[in-house]
C-alpha cells in the first residue's frame, strides 16, 4: 500500500470516529462537546506523520483559534451561518459543511500565509487562556434560560449510539463525511510546506459535520436552538487543550523518539490522547456544575 493510501486508511476512522462521537455527544452533554470540537485526533496524526512535527504543530496553534472562533459564530447564528432553511435536509447539511469550509479555508490560508508575523505557542497559549476566562464568565448559558436541565455525560450507551447512526439520515450523513473528507485529504497531499500540512490537518470537517447534524436536528424548535449555545460556553477551551498537547507531543518527538521509533511514538500518541480525553472527561463537568450554581 502506497504511503498516502496507508496514511488516509489511518486518519479516516480517526476522523470519522471523531465525527461520530461529537455529534452523538452534543445530544448528551453540549458542553462537554464544546471541548471535543478541536479534540487534537487529526492534529497528532499529522504531527507524528510529518519529518518535522514541530513546524506542523506550531502551524496548529493560532488556527485552532480560530476555528473556536468560526465555531462559535457558527453556533451564535445557526439560521443565518448560512440561511439555508428552504433547502432539504440533505442539501442543508452538505450546503452548511461546504460554506464554513470556504470560510475556513480563507481564514486558514491567511493565518498560514503570514504565521511567522503571529507569536508562539506560549503567548498564544496565555492569550487564549485570558480570552476563555472572560468569555465563560460574561457568556456562560444559564440553564434554566433554555427550558431544560443539564444532562450529564456518565457514559455513552452503545444501543443509543448506535440507533443514533443506524437510521437512512445517519447512514447519509456518515457516506457525506467520508467523500468529503477523501476529497480534501488528498487535495492536500500535494502541499510543498509543511506548515501547509499543518493548516489541513486543522480543518476541524469533524465538527463541522458534527454541528451541521445537531443544528439539523434542532429544526425551527427555539428551545433546541437555544440549548445550541451551551456548546460555545466550553469551546475556548480547546486551544488550552490543543496548544500544550501539540507541544509536547512534537517536542517529544524530535528530542527523544526518531521516525525509526513508529511503535514507540504511536504509543506515546496513544497515551496523550487518554490523557487528554480523561482531562475532559473528569474536568469538564465539574466546571459545569460549579458555574451552572453559580449563575442560578
Amino acid at each position: 500500500m502506497s504511503s498516502p493510501l496507508l496514511a488516509f486508511a489511518l486518519k479516516l476512522p480517526l476522523a470519522l470516529l471523531v465525527f461520530l462521537v461529537i455529534a452523538y455527544a452534543g445530544t448528551i452533554d453540549r458542553r462537554i462537546a464544546g471541548v471535543l470540537f478541536t479534540f487534537p485526533i487529526l492534529n497528532g496524526i499529522a504531527i507524528i506523520a510529518s519529518p518535522e512535527p514541530v513546524i506542523v504543530a506550531d502551524a496548529i496553534y493560532p488556527l485552532v483559534i480560530f476555528n473556536c472562533v468560526l465555531f462559535a459564530c457558527v453556533i451564535s447564528f445557526p439560521k443565518a451561518l448560512p440561511a439555508v432553511g428552504t433547502l432539504p435536509r440533505t442539501a442543508r447539511l452538505f450546503a452548511r459543511v461546504a460554506v464554513w469550509s470556504l470560510a475556513w479555508l480563507a481564514g486558514a490560508w491567511l493565518i498560514t500565509d503570514f504565521r511567522a508575523m503571529i507569536p508562539g505557542a506560549a503567548v498564544l497559549f496565555s492569550g487564549a487562556s485570558i480570552f476563555a476566562l472572560v468569555f465563560i464568565v460574561l457568556f456562560w448559558t444559564i440553564v434554566e434560560s433554555i427550558g431544560g436541565s443539564r444532562i450529564s455525560l456518565r457514559f455513552i450507551r452503545a444501543t443509543n449510539f448506535l440507533s443514533f447512526w443506524a437510521n437512512p439520515t445517519g447512514v447519509a450523513r456518515i457516506a457525506f463525511f467520508i467523500l468529503a473528507y477523501a476529497c480534501l485529504f488528498f487535495a492536500s497531499r500535494v502541499s510543498p510546506d509543511e506548515k501547509w500540512v499543518g493548516m489541513a490537518s486543522a480543518l476541524p470537517l469533524p465538527g463541522f459535520f458534527a454541528l451541521a447534524s445537531l443544528i439539523d436536528d434542532a429544526g425551527e424548535r427555539p428551545a433546541s436552538f437555544a440549548a445550541l449555545k451551551q456548546i460555545r460556553d466550553t469551546l475556548f477551551l480547546g486551544p488550552l487543550l490543543v496548544i500544550p498537547f501539540n507541544w509536547a507531543f512534537s517536542h517529544a518527538l524530535v528530542s527523544a523518539l526518531p521516525q525509526s521509533a513508529t511503535l514507540a511514538r504511536y504509543l506515546l500518541l496513544l497515551a496523550l490522547w487518554t490523557v487528554a480525553a480523561l482531562a475532559v472527561l473528569t474536568l469538564v463537568p465539574r466546571l459545569e456544575r460549579y458555574l451552572d450554581r453559580r449563575s442560578s
